[in-house]
């Protein structure tokens, strides 16, 4: 279960944080890494139109720059269960850090969820995610165990506390890059 979110002392005004943006300057849906393209599992249904999966929703997320600032890039996948997975590639320009591309990500990914569920008419809260990603920042200021000082990133990091307010249950989890790599391809 998830504690709730420690309050966050407002940095800008309330207007400008709970309008951010993701930047995303481009996107591409490429599927799975797998060759073999398997199906989904077969034993795991997909949820009634109206209902959030009974099994949490995964989600892997990953980002980057090509010079920290530089372009910008980040890949998520999304395993809905009862559906074959998707990873999605984000471009964020050319003045994005690798945290700010982390953030974006993950963002990203958290409003393709919300979109999701609300397009098949199911309430956000009575969904669980399992997020995981490899950067201890990112995991670590949204979490509130960090401290968050750059402006920039503040926005972020209260943008994603804002879309985990909408979920019934999340857990956000650090793992090794590695373990990005495998499930992103980078």
């Amino acid at each position: 279960m998830v504690k709730p979110l420690p309050p966050v002392a407002p940095t800008m005004p309330a207007t400008e944080a709970n309008n951010y943006r993701s930047p995303v300057s481009g996107k591409v849906i490429v599927g799975t890494l797998d060759d073999k393209s398997r199906p989904a599992d077969p034993h795991i249904m997909q949820p009634l139109p109206g209902q959030a999966p009974e099994q949490p929703i995964a989600i892997i997320f990953d980002g980057g720059s090509k010079g920290n600032p530089g372009q910008g890039y980040g890949s998520y996948t999304l395993r809905w269960p009862g559906v074959q997975q998707q990873i999605v590639r984000l471009r964020f320009g050319d003045r994005a850090t690798n945290n700010e591309a982390e953030y974006d990500t993950l963002i990203a990914a958290l409003e393709a969820v919300l979109k999701r569920l609300q397009d098949n008419g199911a309430s956000p809260a009575t969904a669980t995610l399992d997020i995981r990603g490899d950067s201890l920042l990112v995991v670590n200021q949204v979490q509130g165990k960090w401290q968050c000082k750059e402006e920039r990133l503040q926005s972020r990091r209260d943008q994603a506390r804002q879309l985990l307010q909408h979920f019934g249950h999340w857990q956000l989890t650090h793992h090794d890059r590695e373990n990005s790599v495998r499930a992103l391809g980078h």
